[in-house]
Formats: structure tokens, C-alpha cells, sequence
């Protein structure tokens, strides 16, 4: 008996000991694939302190995987909508398709029915107004019957909200596009090189770089393989996304695109953006975001009157977000339609795009992805395997081989815990950019090539990526013999170089975050000295953000006066070697409401002056119910 127990405690350790050897393989594996991003990053650049090192900026390294990062990873489950996906929509040869993608029994399974014909379906034609109303047709009817898989409708670039009852009760409820047949291809005589580059810009809100790293190990791989620049030096400009993302396609900070061509706050339609330089160029041109409620250019604002591009997403996702959104989470942020959720839609949208890159005109596209990743520290390891099926096609179509890629973020996380760490603060302003090239280049324009490929570790803007983008309607601007004329003519301005210089030329060395237009509470090329939060500078500094925010929300009344509860911390830096010009960065707590703010005041003599935006580094959620003015919300504190 007794050496039976000993047999049975023995043989319990042992599959103990083989469970615990199998998870410990498993975690091990696991971190093997987290960490082979930032394992095969250039040595180089890893064992260097700076980033940049340069006689304007010396940007400190950064490592992806801090102690502080590992206590908020955490390895999260694909989002799976609860509805089901009873139609796709497809084109083919010119011929618009519903497609039933549900089985027979699944159908029967989810709807409870016996035979298909008693699922009653009707269509609206979906037609755009403006950016925020679409107008409705008739309803078309939808008669379906068992075994059928196919439904014509009319041909053409068009949108359909369909919905589908059982006994009187919906049980469908979606929103298809169909894009046009791309037109015929056309080659250049006598050569396979196009005579200039398609452009294709892939936004994803709020990722550093840093986690970037962290997120996304799947797509950084395939990348690696490609003919890339990865820029370490990418600096953001704004606070959030709209004055990061103004500069990209107008080259013009916020104020000075409100000040011009959006003065009468109506609509954009009269500013010049990156696609109406492409569109006068002869290219093709797509615009699509997936969250129609925070859009770039309609959150808190009017948007276009007319279509800005030839193939625009919007309208789409507004009849969505208006009708047959539905939430995941208890916050409200994650959105599906039917069996979809938004970042699936949007991909979707680009995977019809795909014909339309592959030969004939060229393209400029711009895409901007935000569900989940705005708000979630986590939610960026779901979009990897999404973006390496979508590198993939367009590896598959060639597509890569006539189109300069920037993948990119606007800034890093802007709420949260992580973001309230030292590191965290570092990453909000150094978002990710990544620039993917046809390899033909690198032969075809060595002198460009090499200067971009040297930009890696240089100081870079949105102001830069505006001036490199405007390049590609005529790669003559790339031949070796411009481009030393062009870098010729930039070395001889010194200190009057435009803030936005094409990365195909060479930043000069001197650049700093005031030639770069980058505000000193962004600027990563400073050198940050702790001091204490009861120094009396930081309490002056922290009184004078609090009163600089009383001054910006003075004239809405229904406002609260805000107040300093207490100076979190505080950083000193010293301002052109000279005792009496510093600048104190403090992070504060007001009341009421709990907000919490980082500032930075420049101390000159006896004066005080804000260098910067203040920004707000803690979820308001509804507190500013109030007012809409997206300048405002952030501090308002509504009574």
C-alpha cells in the first residue's frame, strides 16, 4: 500500500513537473516571438545612446521592453463580433454581387427558420449629402430561396444598407460597398518602370514606436525583408491627431490651415491637400478612416462638401456608426456591423482598392485606423496579423514595386498608466514611421535612396513627409545630379532651411526642434533634470499652467475655474547654457474634475511664458459635455 502511494506521488510530481515544462516552453516561445522585433533591430542602433545624435538633437534611445512596459502587457483575445455575416458584396467583371456567406445550416442554425425564403430582405440605396447626413432611396426587395448564393444588383460604384427579418423580428441589419471595375492597364512603352511612384500612407492612431515594437513582431518581420527606412527620429508636432496629420497633407500647422482655407469653419473643400496634388497629377486618389465619429477632418468640424477623393470610405461608415452600429465593450469604443468590426470594414475597403493599384494610373491613398488602438494599450497586438495579410497582397500584386508605403502613427498613447510613466511621457511624442520603396530605386536614384536611408537617424516632421510626398509626381526630382543641386541650395540657407525638407535630401545636422517647428513640450532633442515638485519653480511653473488654462476656457462660461490640487512632478531644463533662461516641465492635478496636465513654462528673468501645449494625460470622458470646441474639451470641466 504504502509503495503504491509513493508510485502515485510520484507519477502526480512527474506530470506536474511535464505540465510545468510545457508552459515554461510555451512562455518561453511566446517571448522568443514577442521579442524577435527588438532582438534583429540593427545592433547598431540599440547599442548607440541616441536615437539622434546629431550638433541640433541628441535624441536618448529608447528600450521597447522597459521593466515599466512588461507590468501593462498583457496578451489579449481577438475581438469577435456577436452578429453573423449573412452577405459580402463583390464585383466581378463589372457586375455587382451580393454574395450569401452564411451555409444552409447555419442560416437555419442562427435564425430559425427551415428554409431560406422566410428570411425577408430589402435594400437602400445609400447616397452621400455631406460628411455628416447621407440621403435614402426606396427600398428594393430581396427575394431569396434555398440553395441560392448569388443576387444581382445594379451595377456600378454604390452602397447598400441591407436588413433582413424572421417573423417580423430583424435578424440582419448591414452596410455593403461596391467599388467600380479598375480601368484597363496601360505600360509605359518600351519600359516596366512606371515614370512615377503611387503613394499608399497607412495610418494607425496613437502607437509609439516603442510598441510598435512591442505589438506588433508579425509585420515588423516582413518589413525587415523589404526595402525600408525605419526613422528613429520621427518627431510628433501636436498634440493629437488633427495637428499632427495637417502638416502630412497640407504642409500648414493647425492654425495656419484655420487661419487660411478653413476661416469660415464651414468645410475643407478650399484647402489644397496632399490628393488634390496627386488628383492635378493624373493619379487616382482613395481617402478612409474607420471610425466615423472621431474622423480627422469631421470630429467637432464640417468635414468636405463635396467628396474629396475618387474613392471615399466616409459615407459608408456613417450609415454604419448612424444604423447598424452596435458596441463590444463596456467603454463603447470597440464597433461592429453584423459579423464585422470597424477595422475589418476598413480593410475590406482597401482590398477592393487593391485592383485598382496594380497597374494603369497611379494612386495616392490615404488610410487612418483608430478603433481599439486609441484607447487600449494593449489592442495594437490585434492589428498585426491584419496588416501582414494586407503586406502580403500587396507583395503578391507587385504593388510594392511601384509605390513608396509610409506606415505610420500620428503620436503615441495619450491616456492611461503607462502613459502616466517617465517612458511613457517619451513615447507619446515618438510615434512610428516606416517607408517601404520598390527596390529598382536604390540603383535607378542612389544619391536619394542613400540621403532617406540616412534620414533614419536624422530629426523628422509630417512637415518633411509633406515636402517627400510632393517629390513622386516626377522622379526626375530624383536623379542624382538634382539632387546635389537641390542638397547645394539647402546647405546655403543655415538657419533659414524650411521646416519641411524632403527626406530624399539630406537634414542638415544643425536641425533642431525650433528649425523642425516641433513646440518644446514635444521636443525629444532636450535633456530632462529632475527637480523637486516643492521647488518653489515648479510650483510657480504649475501655477502659471493652471491660470494658462483658466485663460483658454474664460470666455465658456459653463466652464469651471480650474485649481491646483498638486504638483506630480517636475523637470528642468536649462535654455541656451545661461543661468536665468530655463525651462520647468510639471505634471499637475487640478480640481475639480481630477484632470490631470503637462505643461512646459520657459523662466526669462522675471518673466513667464508657455512654451507648448498643455496637454491632458488622463481620460475626461463626458466632463465637457458642454462645449464643442475640440481645443477646449480637454480642460473644460463643465458646471
Amino acid at each position: 500500500m504504502l509503495a503504491q502511494k509513493w508510485r502515485n506521488t510520484f507519477r502526480s510530481k512527474k506530470f506536474g513537473w511535464i505540465c510545468l515544462g510545457a508552459i515554461l516552453i510555451c512562455v518561453v516561445r511566446y517571448i522568443q516571438v514577442v521579442l524577435v522585433c527588438f532582438k534583429e533591430i540593427d545592433q547598431e542602433l540599440i547599442t548607440e545612446d541616441y536615437f539622434v545624435n546629431t550638433s541640433g538633437c541628441r535624441m536618448l534611445a529608447m528600450n521597447a521592453f522597459p521593466k515599466i512596459s512588461l507590468k501593462y502587457l498583457r496578451r489579449v483575445e481577438p475581438t469577435k463580433c456577436n452578429g453573423t455575416q449573412l452577405f459580402r458584396s463583390e464585383t466581378v467583371s463589372g457586375k455587382n454581387f451580393l454574395i450569401i456567406s452564411m451555409s444552409q445550416r447555419e442560416i437555419e442554425r442562427s435564425y430559425g427558420v427551415k428554409s431560406l425564403s422566410e428570411v425577408s430582405c430589402k435594400y437602400t440605396k445609400v447616397i452621400r449629402y455631406n460628411d455628416h447626413f447621407n440621403r435614402n432611396t426606396i427600398n428594393r426587395t430581396i427575394r431569396l430561396r434555398d440553395q441560392m448564393r448569388l443576387i444581382k444588383v445594379a451595377d456600378g460604384p454604390r452602397i447598400l444598407r441591407i436588413y433582413c427579418y424572421v417573423r417580423n423580428k430583424l435578424v440582419y441589419h448591414d452596410v455593403h460597398i461596391f467599388l467600380p471595375a479598375p480601368a484597363l492597364r496601360t505600360k509605359i512603352p518600351g519600359s516596366s518602370r512606371p515614370d512615377r511612384l503611387s503613394v499608399m500612407i497607412l495610418g494607425i492612431d496613437s502607437i509609439s514606436h516603442m510598441h510598435f515594437i512591442r505589438s506588433m513582431p508579425l509585420t515588423a518581420s516582413f518589413i525587415r525583408e523589404q526595402s525600408h527606412v525605419e526613422f528613429w527620429g520621427y518627431n510628433r508636432v501636436g498634440l493629437n491627431s488633427f495637428p499632427n496629420i495637417a502638416p502630412l497633407l497640407s504642409g500648414q500647422s493647425e492654425t495656419e490651415l484655420e487661419a487660411g482655407c478653413y476661416r469660415d469653419k464651414l468645410y475643407f473643400d478650399r484647402c489644397r491637400l496632399l490628393w488634390n496634388h496627386f488628383k492635378d497629377a493624373g493619379y487616382n486618389t482613395s481617402f478612409g478612416e474607420d471610425n466615423s465619429a472621431i474622423g480627422t477632418f469631421t470630429y467637432v468640424k464640417q468635414g468636405f462638401q463635396h467628396p474629396p477623393t475618387d474613392f471615399y470610405l466616409r459615407p459608408a461608415m456613417l450609415e454604419i456608426n448612424t444604423h447598424t452600429r452596435y458596441s463590444l465593450d463596456k467603454r463603447n469604443l470597440i464597433h461592429c456591423s453584423a459579423g464585422r468590426n470597424f477595422a475589418e470594414i476598413h480593410h475590406e475597403f482597401i482590398h477592393k482598392l487593391l485592383p485598382h493599384l496594380e497597374g494603369g494610373r497611379p494612386h495616392f491613398s490615404f488610410f487612418w485606423e483608430t478603433q481599439g488602438v486609441h484607447d487600449y494599450f494593449n489592442y495594437a497586438q490585434l492589428l498585426d496579423e491584419s496588416y501582414l495579410k494586407l503586406f502580403h497582397q500587396l507583395q503578391h500584386k507587385h504593388i510594392l514595386d511601384t509605390t513608396l508605403v509610409l506606415f505610420m502613427a500620428d503620436h503615441g498613447l495619450r491616456f492611461g498608466s503607462y502613459r502616466g510613466s517617465s517612458q511613457g511621457r517619451l513615447e507619446e511624442s515618438q510615434p512610428f514611421l516606416i517607408a517601404l520603396y520598390p527596390k529598382w530605386l536604390e540603383k535607378a536614384y542612389p544619391l536619394a535612396i542613400s540621403n532617406l536611408r540616412h534620414n533614419a537617424n536624422s530629426l523628422v516632421t509630417t512637415y518633411d513627409l509633406h515636402a517627400t510626398l510632393k517629390d513622386l509626381t516626377n522622379l526626375e526630382w530624383f536623379r542624382d545630379d538634382n539632387i546635389a543641386n537641390r542638397t547645394t541650395v539647402l546647405e546655403k540657407l543655415g538657419p533659414k532651411m524650411p521646416r519641411g525638407i524632403s527626406l530624399f535630401l539630406p537634414i542638415p545636422d544643425e536641425r533642431d526642434c525650433d528649425l523642425a517647428s516641433i513646440p518644446a513640450h514635444f521636443c525629444l532633442c532636450r535633456n530632462l533634470h529632475k527637480i523637486p515638485s516643492t521647488d518653489g519653480r515648479s510650483r510657480r511653473a504649475a501655477h502659471f499652467v493652471v491660470e494658462s488654462i483658466n485663460q483658454l476656457i474664460r470666455t465658456h462660461p459653463l466652464c469651471q475655474r480650474l485649481q491646483l490640487r498638486e504638483v506630480q512632478e517636475a523637470f528642468i531644463l536649462n535654455r541656451l547654457g545661461e543661468e536665468k533662461k530655463f525651462e520647468i516641465m510639471v505634471r499637475l492635478q487640478t480640481y475639480p474634475g481630477e484632470g490631470q496636465f503637462e505643461g512646459t513654462t520657459r523662466f526669462t528673468s522675471d518673466s513667464l511664458a508657455l512654451n507648448g501645449a498643455i496637454t491632458r494625460i488622463n481620460r475626461y470622458g463626458n466632463q465637457s459635455y458642454c462645449v464643442h470646441n475640440s481645443h477646449i474639451e480637454m480642460y473644460c470641466y463643465c458646471l
